[in-house]
């Protein structure tokens, strides 16, 4: 008896229509557009928590070194590796790579030379300083690149201006009001009272050796408005580039009251 043969049954897989595909392109964008802008709100919140965190390690190195000696803060010797906090602060930290820069400047300068050294660069606002390893006053040990830079007023004494130099935690009545060390274009800076921020220039101000011992050093909005800062009392804050002159950065130091760039 011959059986009767059936066909194989086919299954149809309906595919997308072009329409369709058009519609779930427009989605995902649609979602990317809404979710990038907290994505890199959130980077931005994490790298400013790590990079108070690296300064809370440099307080607490500043701390140590007081404590050690006498109230005092390391000496300055112009034109040595002393002068650096690098140096001075070494035996305090143990990986001088990773607490040196800031996770908002990772990238390292090349575009503003110092002039001082043929691989020497002033840092920015999203970038790092170098040094040329070949500069005579740095230790044969350092790294050379960075992204803080110490408030020098707090060495001493030496110079003329010893008057201005806070020479000893001792002699700070207020703690809170004085930095140590904060993101910066450079590795030091003596920032004096005159300066004054312009409106919209400070991110993208000229900082060169004719400006580097002022204000400029500091003045940029690295996170959110401003920089995060190491203070004499211990504690590490946020400060917008307009307060930075309601700090005491030296001794003589005449504070000026919230500068409102917006209606310059």
């Amino acid at each position: 008896m011959q059986t009767k043969r059936t066909r194989p049954r086919t299954s149809h897989v309906r595919a997308f229509t072009l329409i369709e595909l058009l519609v779930v392109i427009a989605i995902i964008a649609l979602l990317m557009g809404v979710l990038m802008p907290a994505l890199r709100a959130a980077r931005r919140q994490a790298q400013g928590a790590i990079c108070k965190a690296h300064l809370k390690q440099w307080g607490l190195c500043y701390q140590l070194y007081t404590t050690d000696n006498d109230s005092r803060y390391p000496l300055f010797f112009g034109g040595t590796h002393e002068t650096t906090f690098m140096e001075s602060l070494r035996e305090y930290y143990k990986d001088i790579k990773k607490i040196r820069t800031c996770p908002s400047a990772a990238q390292v300068s090349v575009m503003n030379p110092t002039g001082l050294q043929p691989e020497s660069y002033f840092g920015e606002t999203f970038a790092a300083w170098q040094i040329d390893p070949v500069a005579e006053w740095l230790d044969d040990k350092d790294w050379g690149i960075g992204s803080y830079g110490e408030n020098s007023w707090i060495r001493g004494p030496g110079g003329t201006d010893d008057a201005q130099k806070w020479v000893s935690s001792a002699k700070i009545k207020q703690p809170n009001e004085v930095p140590l060390l904060a993101d910066s274009r450079w590795n030091n800076a003596w920032p004096d009272t005159a300066q004054t921020p312009t409106y919209d220039s400070e991110d993208t101000v000229a900082y060169s050796i004719s400006n580097w011992s002022t204000m400029s050093c500091f003045a940029m909005r690295r996170h959110k408005n401003g920089i995060n800062l190491a203070l004499a009392d211990g504690t590490v804050r946020l400060v917008s580039l307009e307060d930075l002159w309601e700090l005491r950065w030296n001794r003589t130091f005449q504070k000026r009251p919230h500068f409102d760039l917006t209606k310059q």
